[in-house]
């Protein structure tokens, strides 16, 4: 089992598992979603003769948005080794990043 301290988002691509999060199982397959708040225990196993894949978003993020990784023993060990590692920005508070230009909320889109 896991627990993060940010938002993940997982979206199931191919193969068949087990879902569990926050103690209660659930059946997954290609084309779920499913979402794990921040803080909340979690762990996802293959069923069946196909890998379970999957494409994993983490709010804010949590690894270099370069990163790609072949599976999760890799990704771990990268993690691990300080390969691969959350950016500056997404360590800094919504405030700092709004001071320093990276968030703008002043903008408007053009049709409104």
């Amino acid at each position: 089992m896991q627990v993060h301290t940010v938002d993940q988002i997982l979206i199931f691509t191919s193969g068949k598992g087990l879902a569990t999060v926050a103690g209660k199982n659930q059946e997954v397959e290609a084309g779920d979603i499913v979402i794990v708040p921040a803080g909340t225990q979690h762990q996802f196993v293959t069923r069946g003769d196909k890998p379970l894949e999957l494409i994993t978003v983490y709010s804010p993020a949590e690894h270099n948005s370069k990163t790609v990784h072949k599976d999760k023993a890799e990704g771990d060990r990268e993690e691990e080794e300080g390969i691969d590692g959350a950016p500056e920005w997404a360590r800094k508070s919504k405030k700092e990043n709004e001071e320093s230009g990276r968030v703008r909320l002043e903008g408007k889109y053009d049709n409104e």
